[in-house]
């Protein structure tokens, strides 16, 4: 149905049908995975049948079904729409079945998302790692979960550089005809899944930690002799910052503080 709906992945299909069947629907709902738009889809997506009913039946009809906040002035809008609608006629009804099993779908796996993230959250509380790990303003619950599923326990490492080189996310020297690049990319030896878990979570804390801020900052508006990084490069060394506080907070049980991170990062 929407190509850049979240959950819905690639229902390429689905996004098709809703073309031929209401193609003016993704003009009044820019995201079809909506709330609103998603009860429009389950219970009435044939323009000719909404066409058929005042605006206050319609409404009515889709609040009948809801679930929080009702997009009414859209609905409307809608409404008003499918009186002049190009939709398909021959086998709309058809279509419509379709679509709204596709919805039931998304609901379904919703729900199953909902579920483990559930799960994970239990799973990390209950490790020797997650209290230390979480303290780390940015780092969230999914994060700790990827990270501690593809380490294991940190009892089996004697230093960060031990999880750096798990990671693959340690620099390496980058030659070229016997020329040296002034920039040393990850050396990709490590764990893929892991790596990913890693950098998908440093994202966020370059945004929302004070000390990774100020740090990424400083990395990128060195004077030029001093190889300022770019943005990647920013990425890939905050994954190797990350572990080594993630690994000195681990082992001496203590809680990130902002005032004692360059401590623990050297």
């Amino acid at each position: 149905m929407g190509v850049r709906c979240s959950g819905w992945g690639k229902a390429r299909k689905g996004s098709a049908n809703l073309r031929w069947l209401f193609p003016e629907f993704i003009q009044v709902f820019k995201d079809p995975c909506g709330q609103t738009a998603l009860s429009v889809l389950s219970i009435c997506s044939i323009p000719t049948v909404i066409a058929q009913m005042t605006e206050e039946e319609f409404v009515n009809t889709i609040k009948e079904g809801h679930q929080g906040r009702l997009m009414r002035r859209k609905l409307c809008v809608l409404h008003h729409i499918t009186k002049t609608s190009i939709g398909i006629e021959a086998g709309a009804r058809s279509v419509s079945s379709e679509i709204s099993f596709l919805v039931e779908k998304l609901h379904l796996i919703k729900r199953q998302v909902h579920r483990i993230d559930e799960i994970l959250v239990r799973l990390v509380d209950e490790t020797e790692e997650g209290k230390y790990l979480l303290s780390i303003i940015g780092l969230n619950y999914i994060s700790v979960a990827g990270i501690l599923a593809e380490l294991g326990s940190f009892r089996s490492y004697r230093s960060a550089k031990q999880l750096i080189k798990m990671t693959g996310s340690n620099p390496t020297e980058s030659e070229s005809a016997g020329k040296r690049s002034a920039h040393t990319p990850m050396s990709k030896k490590g764990r893929p899944g892991l790596r990913y878990c890693a950098w998908t979570a440093v994202i966020p804390m370059l945004r929302h930690n004070p000390d990774f801020r100020a740090w990424a900052k400083r990395l990128c508006e060195r004077p030029a002799h001093a190889n300022p990084l770019t943005g990647r490069e920013i990425v890939g060394a905050g994954v190797n910052k990350l572990l080594r506080i993630g690994f000195t907070l681990v082992k001496k049980h203590a809680f990130y503080q902002l005032p004692r991170v360059a401590q623990l990062a050297s």
